[in-house]
């Protein structure tokens, strides 16, 4: 843990890594956009919705490293934070995968 301020270098070396990961989150917007404009009419929306939720995982992992600091934390910080989240993906899923058995159900019975 650092107990003064920062070194000029530590300083610029902040820096570029915000800049860069501003363009790396600017360039997969932008392809992200492009995808969905240029997305041909007639093929099937699971590849564009694949395609969105890979991308917005990639943004939410430099956001949560970089601007959210996790990249520096010590490893058991890391794990406890993004554990629960993780587990909380899951659970909406699996409720997501329920409903729609349910759903079946109750138009096969109803």
């Amino acid at each position: 843990m650092a107990t003064g301020p920062l070194t000029e270098a530590e300083y610029q070396h902040h820096v570029s890594a915000v800049w860069r990961v501003t363009i790396i989150l600017s360039i997969v917007t932008v392809v992200e956009v492009v995808g969905a404009i240029f997305y041909p009419e007639g093929a099937p929306r699971i590849i564009l919705n694949i395609f969105f939720i890979i991308m917005s995982l990639l943004k939410a992992f430099y956001i949560v490293a970089v601007f959210m600091h996790m990249k520096y934390e010590k490893r058991a910080l890391q794990l406890t934070v993004l554990l629960p989240t993780l587990f909380l993906v899951w659970a909406i899923i699996a409720f997501l995968w329920e409903g729609g058995a349910w759903l079946n159900l109750r138009s096969v019975w109803f």
